[in-house]
């Protein structure tokens, strides 16, 4: 099987790329087929030749393509993958909520009125020109490529456009300092409240973590607390990464622990004994915010604050991925930088 792709010049003085297609049938027979292709560069010609040569393998040559026989329109094909793929792995309802979201908001959009195969490097830049931040812009690309890969695999489209990510400019997150947070902590003027705080602060939870917590799994006579579940929009399952972990709880997180009423399964409860929503949470935590004087943020800067004020008391990296429950190591690193002394000792050995 070959594949040429030519540029041709017309009688009127227009240009064209045309496209040579040699194949051998199932049953032996040798198909030659030569003519215009799609695309006004030579890269989308030959993209366009390759699914054309796949089709032929397929079908066999037909004088007139039918719409049944090209790939579907990404609008139509997002149907069939949520079913064959995000359904049929069994992902968490949290991942699908991600991906579903990823489609409405910004690749149906954009791309959804086209053909799998007519997605190329032109179409994801448009992509990239959306004014997005550069991580969400990587994170809709990624999934991008996820879908045509999978396309690609299930054989419905011949090949995948090369799909590069943007540049993105690290930054370190935000946390409480020493002081703030020991504020924090002060005007939380209700048991619940301070629970929160120190759920996030001392102990390291993610927000769902936090709202997932059950009496079950807190060990005051073992001093720890075991996470085993996360709260995403209602749904309940592992932690992020499918880890469990423990985690030692402080003096102060026992003893707020301690002092609460179980009123419920978890230990966060609204008044009517349901669990307390992310919502919910967020909601406390801006109120002590306010009341500390305190720029407004997520509860995830909770979390932040837990890794951060363990890498400025000397605390390794290993230790911190342990208690944070990081799948990866590189995840922790970019709290290193907070460790102490840890490049003026590097120069001083140098120096001696």
């Amino acid at each position: 099987m070959t594949i040429k792709i030519r540029q041709r010049t017309s009688s009127s003085g227009k240009t064209h790329w045309q496209a040579d297609i040699h194949v051998t049938l199932p049953n032996g027979k040798l198909l030659r087929e030569r003519r215009m292709a799609q695309g006004r560069s030579k890269a989308a010609a030959m993209r366009w030749a390759k699914a054309r040569e796949a089709h032929l393998l397929r079908y066999g040559k037909k004088t007139r393509e039918r719409d049944e026989d090209k790939p579907p329109k990404l609008i139509d094909f997002v149907e069939q993958f949520r079913r064959d793929y995000l359904i049929a792995n069994r992902l968490r309802p949290s991942t699908i909520q991600s991906w579903n979201s990823v489609l409405s908001q910004h690749l149906l959009p954009v791309l959804g009125d086209l053909r799998l195969n007519e997605i190329g490097p032109r179409e994801v830049q448009l992509l990239k020109q959306r004014p997005l931040a550069a991580s969400t812009t990587n994170f809709v690309l990624a999934k991008l490529g996820a879908m045509l890969r999978q396309a690609n695999e299930w054989g419905i489209i011949a090949q995948v456009p090369k799909i590069t990510s943007v540049k993105q400019v690290s930054s370190t997150p935000d946390y409480f300092s020493f002081a703030d947070y020991e504020r924090l902590i002060q005007v939380a003027d209700d048991p619940l409240t301070r629970v929160i705080v120190l759920l996030g602060g001392d102990a390291g939870l993610r927000c769902g973590e936090i709202i997932a917590l059950r009496w079950c799994n807190v060990f005051p006579d073992r001093n720890r607390i075991h996470v085993s579940e996360n709260d995403v929009r209602g749904h309940v399952g592992p932690p992020k990464g499918g880890r469990d972990r423990w985690v030692p709880m402080t003096k102060q997180l026992r003893a707020e622990l301690e002092s609460l009423d179980r009123q419920s399964e978890r230990v966060l409860w609204r008044g009517d004994g349901e669990p307390m929503s992310h919502s919910a949470v967020t909601f406390r935590l801006h109120k002590a915010l306010k009341r500390a004087g305190i720029k407004k943020t997520g509860p995830h800067t909770l979390r932040h604050t837990f890794c951060s004020h363990l890498a400025m008391r000397g605390v390794s990296a290993v230790k911190i991925q342990r208690l944070a429950g990081h799948a990866k190591l590189a995840t922790t690193q970019i709290y290193m930088h907070l460790a102490p002394s840890s490049l003026d000792d590097a120069i001083e050995a140098l120096g001696r």
